[in-house]
């Protein structure tokens, strides 16, 4: 169990990684389910992602603070809203839909309501 808790933390650390200059994909959210993983799977991999500048730069407020930049905020939710659009449209049961649906408005409440905004600096 612990390989796949470490690997998982790998894939989504690099997702998170490529995401940093790639402007249509996140980076805080992948950087956060790498240090879930990570802090699962080993202590030591935890510790190095969450010591690393680059975690720093992209999560530390976001987790410290409840705080996030709103530019993030706004890639981060048009990149899950592009995500679930696809299979919104693509589907046929009404049960899919109702739940994809359920996801969007509980992403928005997310990053509207309960991560408040960073102050510009």
């Amino acid at each position: 169990m612990k390989i796949i808790l470490i690997s998982l933390g790998w894939i989504f650390a690099a997702i998170g990684l490529v995401g940093a200059f790639v402007p249509v994909l996140p980076t805080t959210p992948f950087l956060l389910l790498a240090a879930f993983f990570f802090a699962r799977g080993s202590q030591k991999f935890h510790d190095r992602l969450t010591q690393s500048a680059f975690y720093k730069k992209h999560v530390e407020s976001t987790i410290n603070e409840g705080q996030m930049a709103v530019k993030t905020k706004i890639r981060i939710v048009a990149t899950a809203y592009a995500m679930l659009l696809i299979p919104l449209f693509l589907t046929e049961s009404s049960i899919v839909k109702i739940v994809i649906v359920l996801c969007m408005i509980i992403i928005l409440i997310t990053f509207t309501v309960i991560i408040k905004n960073k102050p510009a600096s």
